[in-house]
């Protein structure tokens, strides 16, 4: 029964976002938008030059002025969702990396309107922003298990 009223709840909930690309409700989707935003550069030190770097990617304002005066195009969500998952992609644990362009191959595979698209990018980049603050999660729970120790060890020696 929980599963059924989780599931009716996200069918729900991505059809307020179709709904919104169609009748261009631009408030609800700059803040989901910025939602996205601030869950990625949650990831990194909030003074450091990844910060800023991933908010000059994801520069809110002017995506607000695309969609308000109606330029943000197919190559916008093409370039947007790129960006989107490189950043994930950079940020994530490695093995993660297949699943994570599985996902961006499917958003980018909905060959369909924006009120199609749109919804499918955000439900992939969160479920991937999900894996990705899990294993973050689960790290820093282990990060004395000498498992996690020799990755560490590793991934020191690997930028080397």
């Amino acid at each position: 029964m929980e599963q059924q009223i989780k599931e009716q709840f996200h069918k729900a909930f991505y059809e307020v976002i179709r709904e919104s690309v169609l009748t261009s409700n631009h408030e609800h989707i700059v803040r989901l938008y910025a939602e996205i935003v601030d869950r990625i550069a949650a990831k990194v030190k909030k003074d450091g030059p990844t910060f800023k770097k991933i908010h000059q990617d994801f520069d809110v304002d002017f995506f607000k002025q695309l969609l308000t005066n109606k330029v943000f195009d197919s190559n916008s969500l093409i370039g947007l969702v790129n960006t989107t998952f490189r950043w994930i992609h950079d940020l994530q644990m490695p093995i993660r990396d297949t699943s994570t362009e599985e996902a961006r191959q499917r958003v980018l595979q909905t060959h369909s309107s924006m009120a199609d698209i749109v919804p499918m990018y955000i439900k992939e980049v969160h479920g991937c922003l999900d894996l990705l603050e899990k294993d973050m999660d689960e790290f820093f729970e282990n990060q004395n298990h000498p498992v996690v120790q020799q990755m560490l060890k590793q991934a020191i020696a690997h930028k080397k």
